[in-house]
């Protein structure tokens, strides 16, 4: 771990530790797809000012358990509530309002718009101005864009992407458009900021970089819920990793817990994914291959 990522993670967990109350709570939750049971009865609990990490082997269910958080699928049972307010129920713009901000598995950009335009088309879930405002262009609501407007560039500079505000969003190399998602996210200034795979696609420097940034978002107050396939980057910046399979939680513990639970050890060695990250030694790394007298699995990504 690198000197600005050690202070950032020294800033997140003193965070934690002030505000250590439970801001994301999933009780019971069940979710079925005809005869196919998605999420059986998952529970967790996410602290506030802390990086959950949720992993297991793909068709796990852990994108589910988002698309539920975030209100793009109701639960058949069990309770989610985020700062003690159920959310079960909600629209997926009513959750935004309340303060949780997402990014998909899949980049979800206005491809035709620029940086600073898909920054600012994200805050719409957070703009105080009413519609009459906004026709009359009244001073409130000119105000209200200024404010929009210097979120927007703070946003894209924290992600490093204000030397690239007037580009559009197609033109981008693929690790600046993660980024720029990131930024609209952040944006609504969210109290949740939901990740899902954020590293897919990256390569190892810029998988570094979004390390740094995670830490960064956490350090700022932002709690972070991520699914991510990159060991690395769980094992490196999480408190707290839950592992689901076949639809429910089978582990919950610190990255060194889970590393060394049998019942995560057999799911993964059941896939060919990775439990902890590739072996960059010299010499081939066989998927499915163990390290001999470490108890960790250390199989090739997928």
């Amino acid at each position: 771990m690198d000197g600005a990522r050690g202070e950032n993670r020294e800033r997140g967990a003193a965070n934690q530790g002030t505000g250590n109350g439970i801001i994301l709570k999933l009780k019971g939750v069940s979710k079925r797809f005809g005869g196919l049971r998605a999420v059986d009865g998952f529970d967790l609990d996410v602290r506030e000012g802390s990086i959950t990490s949720l992993i297991g082997p793909n068709g796990a269910g852990k994108t589910t358990v988002f698309n539920l958080v975030t209100g793009i699928y109701r639960p058949d049972e069990g309770s989610i509530s985020f700062a003690g307010r159920e959310l079960v129920g909600k629209l997926p713009h009513e959750v935004a309002e309340a303060g949780i901000a997402r990014t998909f598995q899949t980049l979800r950009l206005f491809e035709n718009l620029t940086c600073f335009e898909n920054v600012l088309a994200g805050q719409h879930c957070r703009g105080r101005a009413g519609v009459i405002a906004s026709i009359l262009r009244t001073p409130a609501q000119r105000k209200e864009e200024d404010r929009m407007r210097g979120e927007a560039e703070r946003c894209l500079r924290q992600m490093g992407l204000w030397g690239c505000r007037d580009e559009l969003a197609r033109n981008l190399p693929y690790g600046n458009r993660r980024r720029l998602e990131i930024a609209r996210a952040l944006a609504t200034r969210p109290r949740l900021l939901i990740l899902d795979e954020p590293a897919g696609g990256l390569n190892e420097e810029e998988t570094a970089g979004l390390m740094d940034l995670i830490e960064e978002i956490r350090a700022s107050g932002i709690t972070v819920f991520l699914i991510e396939h990159d060991m690395q980057v769980v094992m490196g910046v999480s408190d707290l990793v839950a592992v689901m399979d076949n639809g429910q939680k089978i582990s919950e513990g610190t990255p060194e817990e889970v590393q060394h639970d049998p019942r995560v050890i057999e799911a993964y060695l059941g896939t060919g994914d990775d439990l902890e990250e590739p072996d960059t030694s010299e010499g081939d790394n066989d998927a499915g291959a163990t390290g001999e007298g470490t108890g960790r699995v250390s199989v090739k990504v997928d």
